[in-house]
């Protein structure tokens, strides 16, 4: 059986260089922290110090391939595209918000529990696992203009996770949301070192999949097409992931779990931040953060599309005030800061560093970890899973007599 380590062995040979400094930022007096305080001298000297010539090359070469990926024609909006978006953009919010404050709280109902999930023996070459799977019973109002498009992407109707447990189950469970575009057993449980946290840290794994990911993407959609012009199949994914994840968490609870923990990577990091708003959990790790779907379209579009995007009514007031109805910028982490955690890339073209800054600022400066490199590089960098692990350590998220 091949374990996770030769893989990573296999990788630092392919990627031998190490980072000689990723400084950790340490955390600023109670007085410091304000939201409305522009980041700290600390932080940007903590980017600065994350730069090394090699890695730096390295991880916007790796981004660039991502988003050459993500930025193909046949995602490009076609004629009508945006106007329809524009128009859709603006039913959801005489839907949803129309006057009424941003409450993510109301807005995100507390689903039904999660009682007889079918549960099969699963195999990965570094352990073995259960997949877990059940009806998601989430589902856009009738009366939302997209309703018709989100309700029959047929293979979302079912919800799937990855489950990998100790016969402990009251030893801490950590929630592993994934990024845009992965949502498999291989993908994930390399992103996330899965051997490493279930068999070293002695943790119980549950790794949902995000809705058009893995297994619930339908065949006609491309990959990652969770983020894409059609803004309100973003809105709906990230608030049917809240859905899901909520009654995984409920379903976690009734097999004996008292301790819970999110970790999210890149666009799961996002769901993470936002569940730890509406949900009572221990620890929450956001590594490669998106906080900010809106600014993260403007930011990656062409001029031109940015342009009829924004007259179109696709990007704008509406726009903001409506996703904050499903940012993590809206709510306030339950957990308490020093069990909030944040890794980013110092030179990420994916998600970018103002990203994770915001929401370094909006979680009241809480640890953070920069290394050098990009969006992708985490994958090999020497500074995250130490970063991790001390992390889970420090918050009690570690079995040491197992």
């Amino acid at each position: 059986m091949v374990g996770a380590r030769v893989w990573s062995g296999l990788i630092h040979r392919l990627f031998p260089w190490r980072a000689p400094v990723s400084a950790e930022a340490p955390r600023p007096s109670r007085a410091a922290r304000s939201k409305h305080q522009a980041p700290s001298t600390t932080l940007r000297l903590a980017r600065s110090n994350a730069y090394t010539g090699l890695a730096r090359f390295t991880g916007r070469s790796v981004d660039r391939l991502f988003l050459s990926a993500m930025s193909r024609p046949h995602r490009y909006p076609g004629p009508g595209d945006l106007v329809r978006v524009g128009q859709e953009i603006a039913g959801a919010h005489a839907l949803y918000r129309d006057g009424r404050p941003a409450a993510p709280s109301a807005f995100h109902a507390s689903p039904p529990p999660l009682v007889s999930p079918s549960i099969a023996p699963a195999w990965h070459p570094s352990m073995r696992f259960e997949w877990l799977s059940f009806e998601s019973g989430y589902a856009a109002p009738s009366n939302d203009p997209a309703s018709d498009r989100w309700n029959n992407y047929d293979r979302n109707h079912v919800g799937h996770a990855w489950v990998a447990r100790h016969s402990d189950p009251e030893r801490p469970w950590l929630i592993c949301l994934h990024g845009l575009g992965t949502g498999g057993p291989y993908a994930d449980f390399a992103g996330f070192r899965a051997e490493q946290l279930h068999h070293e840290l002695g943790l119980n794994l549950l790794m949902p999949v995000l809705p058009l990911h893995g297994p619930r993407k339908p065949a006609a959609l491309p990959v990652a097409s969770l983020l894409s012009y059609d803004l309100l199949d973003a809105f709906h994914g990230v608030s049917q992931a809240v859905w899901d994840t909520r009654r995984l968490i409920q379903w976690a609870r009734s097999q004996g779990a008292t301790k819970i923990g999110l970790y999210g990577l890149s666009m799961g990091s996002y769901v993470a931040a936002l569940l730890s708003g509406l949900e009572n959990v221990d620890v929450v790790i956001a590594g490669i953060p998106v906080c900010d779907i809106p600014d993260l379209f403007v930011h990656h579009a062409p001029l031109d599309q940015r342009q009829e995007a924004e007259e179109a009514g696709v990007l704008g007031v509406r726009t903001r005030e409506l996703f904050e109805l499903v940012s993590p910028l809206s709510v306030t982490p339950h957990t308490t800061i020093e069990n909030r955690f944040i890794f980013a890339g110092s030179d990420d073209k994916v998600s970018t560093p103002e990203q994770a800054e915001r929401l370094w600022e909006h979680w009241g400066q809480p640890g953070v970890r920069w290394f050098a490199g990009g969006h992708v590089s985490f994958f090999w960098s020497s500074e995250v899973a130490p970063f991790v692990d001390h992390r889970l350590h420090k918050a009690g998220f570690a079995v040491l007599d197992h």
